[in-house]
């Protein structure tokens, strides 16, 4: 479930910088602040996992394949199917940050 908070806490400050850009309220401050949020930290974190899994699901798929453990198809399966569910999930943040940078370098001051 970590990365499923870590997921509503990139989306809260997503929501949070875009209410700042239409001028709802003035963020001048650091992410870092008191009650802020690591942003950096919390999309590394998010990217770490992924990566995580996908190697996870890589070592399971090539050791059932070259017989090295006892690891059954669907273990295999199920590995693979997360690793492909968090990734995807990743590449949908990543098109939302873009949207994001896009939408706030086309504000005009």
């Amino acid at each position: 479930m970590d990365v499923k908070l870590s997921m509503d806490a990139m989306k809260a400050r997503m929501d949070a910088m875009a209410l700042a850009a239409s001028g709802g309220v003035s963020q001048a401050k650091d992410t870092q602040t008191a009650g802020g949020v690591d942003f950096q930290g919390i999309l590394k974190n998010a990217i770490n996992q992924v990566n995580d899994a996908q190697n996870n699901a890589q070592a399971k798929a090539q050791d059932f394949a070259t017989g090295k453990s006892d690891t059954s198809l669907e273990e295999v399966i199920v590995s693979l199917q997360k690793a492909n569910l968090s990734l995807q999930g990743m590449i949908a943040v990543r098109n939302k940050l873009v949207d994001a940078y896009k939408d706030i370098t086309n504000i005009q001051v």
